[in-house]
């Protein structure tokens, strides 16, 4: 898996198996594979030497070059997700990137391992691979999203199909981010990322520094809005105070305008 750039998810398409849930098994040292698994790897992978499969003996190719690419170094957005959970009855869940988890999910190497120790939840209606779910963290994207909040999100395979101002989530080379896209972009094109926050500038991401790329469709918010009649009949109580201490500020302003020899605007003389 690691020479040919292959997740568990991919393997499992290539062997023509319904689900990854065996190899996960294999990978995870669970249980040991069976003639048929070896067989079906080694027809799939006729350059594999069966001594190396099954003994481990060198060298690992039957030609002195591979026929199949070593694992690549992404140049450009591919649209492929790294792996998938599931639990132990082998149902498909949600697995939660929370900021504590973001070091080891950038750079891991064994993802399908990173993702067995992340916390998973399951919400109806949205399960497999392409379905993620994580934590925000800081407040680039408030008052829409808030930090602690969880953002469910889909993969998205292709850049052309960026929805314009919608939320994803960016996983770039060193952060993962939550921003909106300003809209599809084409190959080698830069992606520019929009906060909700004015306070922060719009941010140009580099295409080849793109990891992965996710939908947000649905919000687990941490914090209730407040009521906004509430929030209306607090207005109007300051205001009333705002009214009845005006006569009182305006003599401080006098008073400090005095001081320093300064005419308001609007006062007479």
């Amino acid at each position: 898996m690691q020479h040919y750039g292959l997740s568990a998810y991919q393997l499992a398409k290539n062997l023509g198996y319904e689900g990854p849930q065996k190899l996960y098994k294999l990978v995870q040292n669970k249980s040991k594979p069976g003639y048929e698994t070896l067989m079906d790897i080694l027809d799939n992978y006729p350059d594999l030497r069966a001594e190396w499969l099954m003994r481990g003996d060198e060298p690992m190719l039957r030609s002195a070059e591979a026929s199949a690419p070593a694992a690549k170094q992404r140049d450009e957005y591919d649209g492929l997700p790294y792996a998938v959970t599931v639990d132990e009855n082998g149902e498909e869940r949600i697995s939660i990137v929370t900021p504590k988890a973001e070091a080891g999910y950038l750079v891991a190497r064994n993802m399908e391992a990173v993702m067995q120790n992340l916390d998973t939840i399951s919400i109806p209606g949205y399960k497999g691979k392409t379905v993620r779910a994580f934590e925000v963290s800081g407040d680039s994207m408030q008052p829409t999203i808030s930090q602690g909040d969880l953002v469910i999100a889909t993969f998205t395979e292709r850049l052309d199909l960026i929805q314009p101002k919608h939320v994803y989530v960016v996983v770039a080379e060193d952060r993962i981010m939550v921003k909106r896209l300003r809209g599809p972009v084409k190959k080698n094109e830069p992606i520019e990322l929009l906060s909700d926050n004015r306070y922060y500038d719009p941010f140009i991401l580099p295409q080849k520094e793109l990891k992965e790329l996710w939908q947000v469709q649905a919000l687990l918010s941490r914090s209730i809005p407040a009521n906004t009649n509430e929030t209306f009949d607090r207005m109007l109580v300051l205001l009333e105070m705002l009214a009845h201490d005006s006569q009182q500020l305006r003599n401080i302003l006098l008073d400090v305008a005095s001081r320093y020899d300064v005419k308001l605007v609007g006062e007479n003389g």
